[in-house]
């Protein structure tokens, strides 16, 4: 019927309707706002979207009559035929001229722009913008309750973590997709994919044996319903479980059978990752000169389509050739080439983002199952509420009524803890271990690149910066330890009889460095022979963090103070120091439940971590802890031990 109707627009034409044109020139006449034949020229673009299949779903008559809609067909057939000639910026920009123009109630076409603008962004190396659509994706699959999009959701986020190296995190994913496929046996596509993706995944976890598996049945799926050129992705993908296994001929022969249907069938992307795994067959069987031909060629086509996620591996690949060669100028330069785009792509933020998306996919799953749950506890309610109604037992119903609620209750909190514990995680992980490693890299380059040109006064300050960088590593690693030791249960009080005054000396010999920096002494005012109960790891975790702290916070040249003070049943062990003070308004944050990061008095940077352990640790000993502190003249912390008979 829609072919009629185009011969019968196309004899009523006023004029031959752009016969003749290519694709590219009907996309730029459709651009021109004004242009007089826009709707004739959207029919034939769309016309032409719909042969070539670039649609994913049905489109009926009555679809292509609504005009506020032709925009929308136009831009997301653009954006797929910019896609398929591998013009993956112009793509995008179609993808996204097409979002605004669908309505707000189409989900399924929302989901395909959402997957279009996805296998982009990865294409691209936008690795963060990929996982947001990913997320959006899964969101619609499950508020439509569809499993076909929900699988492709998941997979694309396996992919995702798949390129950033998280491989845990996409197994899992895969995993879940690969369920839903097998629930569907009607059409094996998605389940073959799903199964190259997976053996991929265990490739890099170094599990060949197990990848070989799931690419052989992912072969067989494929060749039994004659898809030629998934047949080609299956075979490159058994080419790298090969490399691993170093069976060069038998790899060279299974590259050579992909790359002859990816070039048949134009697939120009999975012909240069060919290409990359020649080039370390050969490389692997010594034949370095087809190597750096193949590779070569896989760096040219990676730059004429700009796919930067695999020319950073090929130009790695030709420095490993290089160096190998002994060809150390041009290793040098690939070395330069492949760092440069591996930094671009592994920034800070997108490392940030896909652990706040991972947390926010967590959540979402456990906030799901509490929806079950309480949907499960509304029925047994109502159930009760029948029963005791007939046995008139009113109290009952108040009984189960309160203990729904306090289930509820529990669990919020449980969630709202574990959430906010998480971040918590996050945040120090991605900010403040990244500092101290940064600076012990920038010292260290400085040193190798300048090591014959700086003076002994020099290097003794660069390995003072060194130490100082380290230190403060250390001291963050370990309060993580115990913090993460703390969460899981394993740091359980132990005490034991001890003498304070030489544990006390213990912790002032392990933080002694740090109060040299500065020229803070640390005076012990505790008699000998004084017996308290105390737990080894605990004492020194609490007394080591609240003495950083007075160093941290003391001026140089100043002065701490430890000293005890006896009590009916117990020993106060104080730390003073007399340095800037805490005003009164922040004297209440310091043992909450939050870290709280301030810059000491020669701009030392800390996480605050070291105070929530403090807490952490007190409360579980039953510790009673007090702080007074006047802003300028000192700060005393201090905290109970019992008596040891």
């Amino acid at each position: 019927m829609r072919l009629k109707l185009y011969l019968i627009w196309l004899c009523l034409a006023p004029i031959p309707l752009l016969a003749n044109v290519d694709v590219d020139s009907l996309i730029t006449l459709y651009n021109q706002n004004n242009h007089p034949q826009r709707s004739a020229i959207a029919q034939q673009l769309i016309d032409y979207f719909l042969q070539e299949d670039f649609y994913d779903y049905p489109i009926t008559p009555k679809f292509l009559r609504n005009k506020e809609l032709s925009h929308m067909l136009v831009y997301l057939g653009t954006a797929n035929y910019y896609y398929f000639e591998n013009r993956f910026s112009a793509a995008r920009q179609y993808a996204e001229k097409a979002l605004p123009t669908i309505p707000k109630d189409s989900l399924r076409w929302i989901a395909h722009c959402y997957q279009l603008l996805d296998v982009i962004a990865q294409r691209q190396g936008n690795f963060n913008s990929a996982l947001d659509y990913a997320q959006k994706r899964l969101a619609i699959a499950e508020k439509l309750r569809n499993n076909t999009l929900k699988s492709s959701a998941l997979n694309s986020m396996a992919t995702i973590n798949l390129s950033t190296e998280h491989y845990d995190e996409a197994l899992r994913y895969i995993d879940e997709a690969i369920q839903i496929e097998r629930s569907m046996p009607q059409d094996t596509r998605n389940l073959c994919v799903r199964l190259g993706i997976k053996c991929e995944i265990l490739m890099c976890m170094h599990r060949p044996d197990e990848a070989l598996v799931y690419i052989d049945e992912a072969l067989k799926l494929d060749e039994a319903a004659g898809r030629i050129d998934k047949q080609g992705i299956r075979l490159s993908q058994k080419a790298d479980i090969l490399l691993d296994q170093k069976k060069w001929t038998e790899c060279r022969q299974i590259c050579l059978q992909a790359m002859k249907i990816f070039q048949d069938n134009k697939q120009i992307v999975d012909r240069i990752i060919v290409l990359k795994q020649l080039g370390m067959c050969e490389m692997g069987d010594n034949h370095y000169a087809k190597a750096e031909s193949y590779l070569l060629e896989g760096e040219q086509l990676c730059r004429e389509i700009g796919l930067n996620p695999l020319l950073w591996r090929i130009q790695n690949q030709l420095y490993q050739l290089y160096k190998k060669t002994n060809q150390l100028e041009k290793a040098v330069q690939y070395l330069e080439k492949s760092t440069s785009i591996k930094d671009s792509l592994n920034n800070e933020r997108y490392q940030q983002l896909i652990s706040e998306y991972q947390v926010a996919y967590e959540t979402h799953e456990k906030e799901k199952q509490l929806e079950d749950q309480d949907k499960l506890l509304k029925n047994r309610l109502r159930l009760l509420i029948l029963t005791l109604s007939l046995l008139a037992l009113l109290a009952s119903l108040t009984v189960v009524s309160l203990s729904l609620a306090r289930v509820r209750k529990k669990n919020n909190e449980r969630l709202s803890l574990l959430n906010k514990t998480r971040n918590q995680i996050f945040s120090v992980v991605s900010h403040d271990l990244k500092n101290p490693v940064q600076a012990q890299k920038q010292v260290l380059h400085y040193i190798c690149d300048h090591y014959d040109q700086i003076s002994d006064t020099d290097k003794k300050r660069q390995i003072a910066e060194l130490k100082k960088s380290n230190d403060s590593l250390s001291d963050l690693l370990f309060n993580l330890l115990d913090w993460a030791s703390l969460e899981t249960g394993r740091l359980n009080y132990k005490p034991i009889r001890a003498d304070l005054s030489t544990l006390t000396k213990d912790v002032v010999r392990k933080i002694q460095p740090f109060a040299a920096m500065k020229n803070v002494n640390l005076s012990i005012m505790i008699p000998a022979n004084t017996f308290v109960l105390a737990d080894m790891r605990y004492f020194e975790s609490i007394l080591y963090n609240l003495l950083h702290n007075a160093i941290k916070f003391s001026f140089e040249n100043g002065n701490v103070e430890i000293e005890s003070e006896e009590a009916d049943h117990h020993i106060f062990l104080k730390v003073t120091d007399h340095g800037v003070g805490i005003p009164p308004e922040e004297q209440e944050r310091i043992f909450k439940q939050e870290m709280v990061s301030t810059a000491g008095t020669s701009g030392e940077s800390g996480t605050g971590i070291g105070l929530m352990i403090c807490k952490e640790l007190l409360e579980r000993s039953n510790s009673q802890r007090n702080l007074t502190s006047i802003p300028g003249q000192y700060t005393t912390f201090s905290f109970t031990l019992p008596k040891a008979e």
